[in-house]
């Protein structure tokens, strides 16, 4: 009673290994580490970056074994959201977005990977010490506050090292 069987992608989405060692060579020239895996079983998934820069998020989907495509829609509208997602993953492709982590917006992401029945990957990019760190991927839970929760706990560590400022349910969940 679990998923169903879902196909792998097919081969055109899956990015040629050339491309993807250029791009994490190219990262590693600028000084950053990559930490985490990065198998072809992204293709389902949803990539949930910290990114405090326009280059890193681009430079992190660039990275990936698989077709990556942004989540165009709304943060708000999680129905249009989870319909997006389907609509990539069906073409076998990785999708992705960029959070400041409220709890707003990991909220959503959360009921849109649900609806989608997707993975969530969290990527973070340190400052100090100039690492990439990709988590590994996980399911959703039956009880998304738990899964916001973790997900909060994790990019906090992040946000700290960057300097950004907390809101207040930030800091009630430190």
């Amino acid at each position: 009673m679990g998923d169903p069987h879902r196909p792998a992608p097919n081969p055109g989405q899956r990015r040629p290994g050339w491309k993807v060692k250029l791009c994490r060579g190219a990262v590693k020239l600028l000084g950053w580490q990559l930490r985490g895996q990065l198998p072809p079983q992204f293709w389902r998934t949803t990539l949930v970056m910290w990114a405090p820069k326009t280059w890193q998020g681009r430079a992190l989907a660039a990275m990936m074994p698989v077709k990556v495509r942004w989540i165009q829609s709304p943060m708000s509208d999680v129905e249009v959201r989870g319909q997006e997602s389907l609509l990539h993953f069906e073409k076998g492709m990785t999708n992705a977005t960029v959070t400041q982590a409220t709890e707003e917006e990991l909220r959503a992401i959360v009921h849109a990977a649900q609806k989608a029945k997707s993975r969530i990957t969290l990527c973070a990019w340190e400052e100090r010490r100039k690492f990439v760190h990709v988590h590994a991927p996980f399911k959703t839970s039956p009880f998304p506050d738990r899964d916001v929760h973790y997900m909060h706990r994790y990019f906090a560590y992040f946000a700290k090292t960057t300097g950004a400022q907390h809101t207040a349910w930030d800091i009630n969940m430190l």
